[in-house]
């Protein structure tokens, strides 16, 4: 018997079925022998989950690879997590509630086939997801990969970027097709193995487990080949996915029967109908039916260009499908619009359904993960230093200017822009308290910066830009009270020169408010969190982007859990209103050339929030006092036009 196993171990080597040492497997089939309980999962297609065999639950490669598993001695809780016509772009998403959450000793993959069908670009890194959070799971389970292909070993596309994953990861890997002679014998039609199939699958299978290596790999996972982004994802579906405006839309459509417990999603028959969600992620993808019955949709993120998601697929006849669209990809971390519209065509008045049933995004780093464009350099020899009070920057915004050498940057929104020659570029930058977050735009293309007190620092941008002339805008993103850092100039490499700044926009807004006007909290997901500032964005709160639209400057001056009559905190808007951060020792901003042509006012959310969260009544002098600071503001903005609102919250009837 040794002699025999050695033997299907050499012959597992030569054909490469065994791609890896993998010491985890060894030690389930040790605690299996040892008469010890295992939980066993295998996660796929149509093809795990039996289909084609009889019975397809029983007599399946899954089920039957189990119930060898059970006869080793131990007990065996099996779980077929197959679901028929998906990939592993969904299957990252429901890794964590179908896989992960039954805390599995070993895991079986496979998506050789289903893949085949996925954007090349996709199914590499959502598989190399998949594998890294099996890996990376609190108890991470033995993973065996299977490689299956369609009847003739073709396509392998798929199946090669497997292969090269598995023996990245040091995985044992099962490459089924290379091995068939017969394919008549165990195919009746191109995709699905009958029943001689499966039992050949598992054959492989087992005889794959029982060769299994001794050398342990190394317990550190490596660098992944394809990027991370799928190994940190987030389905919208069912009651959370909500539009936030829609119409011709209705609730219903197809749900996959395999898929446990997913709720309908969004379907329509009207050629007409529109729909558009909020959505994180910086790769966000439609998961839709396709069929010979459905038809096509369209879709694309914030401005972004319109993509297909195809319903209408006629070589599904009788077979519903299901297929992972990508909308948008490299988009900026964080909160984006989602718009989904039936594409007019051929098939209009036709009353044929289109149907999507889940939000798909992927790219949802934790901020120690997240990659800047910036990077802290330790000598800029030769670089111009452009200082702080030079006349050819442009500020927006309020900034404290009694130091000559450096600018205060407090307020969200403010901003600071140049334009310039040159293929290199440097921030000089020093904070003063808090992690402050920024967006630096350069030629229209978004950077983010974080700086999270690591003293004066000077910032390079990692890339360096083409010849010719260059546009700049430096935006703080997070809010005065929460972070603030000093502005002490920009570094020019030896070949770039600093030029007239941009044209000053001739219409100037002005926005006072709160925790809404701040942006605060307008990136996170479901819950609002201050732990984590990243997601916080004021030149994504409704007063930048109102400005954005009409071409304007933006000036942002707002604090979260301020009033006018009762705070969170400390302060009061009356109190820091003119200031130029929001304290009581800063100094009054002078109004400037040009003041506000327009000033906005969006209080009185936390007068009337914080004295009901303790039973106190609403202040009897709130108008009063609300009264006098509207005329302080016409006061100091003698010509502006004054526009008063509440929204946004709960506040508006008292």
């Amino acid at each position: 018997m040794k002699w025999f196993l050695m033997g299907i171990l050499a012959m597992a080597l030569m054909t490469g079925r065994v791609e890896a040492a993998d010491a985890r497997l060894q030690a389930v089939l040790q605690k299996l022998d040892a008469g010890a309980p295992i939980t066993v999962v295998a996660i796929g297609g149509s093809i795990t989950t039996g289909y084609a065999a009889n019975p397809p639950r029983e007599r399946g490669w899954a089920a039957q690879v189990a119930a060898w598993l059970g006869g080793r001695g131990g007990k065996v809780r099996f779980i077929n997590a197959g679901v028929s016509g998906t990939d592993s772009a969904a299957a990252v998403q429901r890794l964590k509630s179908q896989v992960l959450d039954a805390e599995p000793d070993l895991v079986f993959v496979e998506f050789g086939v289903n893949d085949e069908w996925l954007d090349p670009r996709v199914r590499e890194s959502s598989y190399e997801g998949l594998i890294r959070q099996l890996l990376s799971a609190p108890k991470p389970p033995a993973v065996v990969t299977l490689m299956l292909t369609q009847q003739g070993n073709q396509a392998r596309g798929a199946v090669e970027s497997q292969l090269k994953l598995a023996a990245h990861y040091r995985l044992t890997a099962i490459d089924f097709g290379a091995e068939v002679k017969d394919w008549a014998a165990l195919y009746d039609e191109p995709v699905h193995p009958n029943q001689r199939g499966h039992e050949a699958i598992a054959q492989a299978v087992i005889r794959t487990l029982q060769a299994r290596q001794a050398a342990m790999p190394s317990s550190a996972l490596p660098a992944p080949l394809f990027g991370r982004d799928h190994e940190f994802v987030r389905s919208i579906a069912g009651d959370d996915l909500k539009p936030w405006r829609q119409h011709g839309f209705v609730r219903g459509g197809a749900v996959h029967p395999e898929w446990t417990g997913q709720q309908p999603g969004w379907t329509t028959t009207a050629d007409d109908a529109e729909a558009s969600f909020l959505v994180w992620g910086a790769e966000i993808a439609l998961f839709h039916a396709e069929s010979e019955h459905y038809r096509d949709l369209e879709a694309w993120v914030d401005d972004g260009p319109v993509v297909t998601a195809t319903g209408f697929v006629p070589e599904r006849k009788g077979y519903l499908g299901w297929h992972y669209t990508v909308i948008g990809r490299g988009l900026e971390p964080g909160a984006h619009l989602l718009h989904v519209r039936v594409k007019r065509d051929r098939f209009d008045g036709s009353g044929r359904p289109a149907s999507f049933i889940a939000v798909m995004a992927a790219g949802l780093l934790p901020p120690a993960l997240q990659t800047s464009d910036f990077e802290p350099t330790p000598t800029t020899t030769g670089w111009q230093h452009v200082r702080p009070d030079n006349a050819q920057l442009r500020y927006v915004g309020r900034f404290d200017t009694s130091q000559p050498e450096s600018r205060l940057l407090s307020w969200s929104g403010s901003e600071i822009r140049a334009r310039f020659t040159g293929t290199r570029l440097a921030l000089r930058l020093a904070p003063v308290y808090g992690v402050s977050h920024y967006t630096v735009e350069i030629d229209g293309r978004r950077h983010r910066l974080s700086l999270r007190g690591e003293g004066q620092r000077d910032w390079r941008l990692r890339e360096p830009l083409p010849p010719g002339t260059h546009t700049l805008r430096l935006v703080k993103r997070t809010e005065g009270s929460q972070a603030e850092a000093r502005f002490l100039g920009l570094l020019l490499s030896p070949d770039g020169q600093l030029l007239a700044p941009p044209p000053e926009r001739p219409l100037r807004l002005e926005f006072y408010g709160d925790s809404i006007t701040a942006g605060a909290c307008n990136g996170d997901m479901g819950d609002d969190q201050y732990e984590d500032l990243s997601t916080h964005d004021g030149t994504r709160a409704y007063g930048a982007l109102v400005a954005q639209r009409l071409g304007a400057d933006y000036i942002g001056i707002a604090v979260s859990g301020i009033g006018i009559t009762r705070t969170w905190d400390s302060l009061l808007m009356p109190q820091i209103w003119d200031r130029t951060a929001p304290h009581l020792e800063s100094p009054v901003a002078p109004v400037g050339d040009h003041p506000a042509d327009v000033v906005i006012v969006n209080l009185g959310q936390n007068d009337h929030g914080f004295p009901a969260s303790r039973g106190e009544p609403f202040a009897a002098d709130f108008s009063e006092r609300y009264l006098a600071f509207v005329r302080g503001l016409r006061q100091r903005y003698p010509q502006a036009k004054l526009v008063l609102t509440i929204g946004g919250m709960s506040a508006w009837k008292e």
